[in-house]
């Protein structure tokens, strides 16, 4: 007997497994290792939200995430999958990341009320060649002080090619 196996590389697949009401326990096992490193404590609940940045402006680009969910502590997490080398990914990445980021200010609101944004990037090519491990995580690094200046910015590269082998 055969087994196919769904290609979760291509994105309506990757969005029914993960983006799915009634799948969020999926999702959430997938985000607590994904993130184990950067998290204070497990995932316990989340919400999955609509995927649609609203445009401010009329002639702002429409950006429809892949999958976006907000955490029980309010952090919201974008999970993006890439299947080809666009080779313009990691300003991608922050171009998404800084509209969901600004998509919570609201008028009126205090900039402390921002909470922390977490883009994953889910890639199948490689896209750090010089580096062997399949999961790079970017932040706000204090270059001077060696430290994290803050921590609402996390981004997340995931090569799936380098995760297979």
């Amino acid at each position: 007997m055969s087994t196919k196996l769904v290609n979760l590389r291509i994105d309506f697949a990757f969005k029914q497994l993960f983006g799915t009401k009634g799948s969020e326990d999926i999702l959430t096992g997938f985000l607590n290792a994904v993130l184990e490193k950067s998290l204070e404590a497990p995932i316990t609940s989340l919400q999955l939200e609509d995927p649609h940045l609203h445009k401010a402006y009329e002639d702002d680009k429409l950006s429809i995430l892949d999958l976006l969910a907000t955490l029980n502590n309010g952090t919201q997490v974008n999970i993006e999958i890439q299947l080809r080398n666009t080779h313009d990914m990691v300003k991608r990445s922050l171009y998404y990341w800084s509209k969901l980021y600004t998509s919570q200010m609201q008028e009126g609101m205090p900039y402390r009320a921002l909470r922390k944004t977490i883009t994953i990037n889910l890639l199948d090519f490689i896209l750090f060649s010089s580096d062997e491990e399949f999961q790079t995580t970017g932040q706000l690094w204090d270059t001077t002080k060696q430290r994290v200046l803050s921590d609402d910015i996390e981004i997340h590269f995931v090569e799936i090619p380098k995760l297979v082998k």
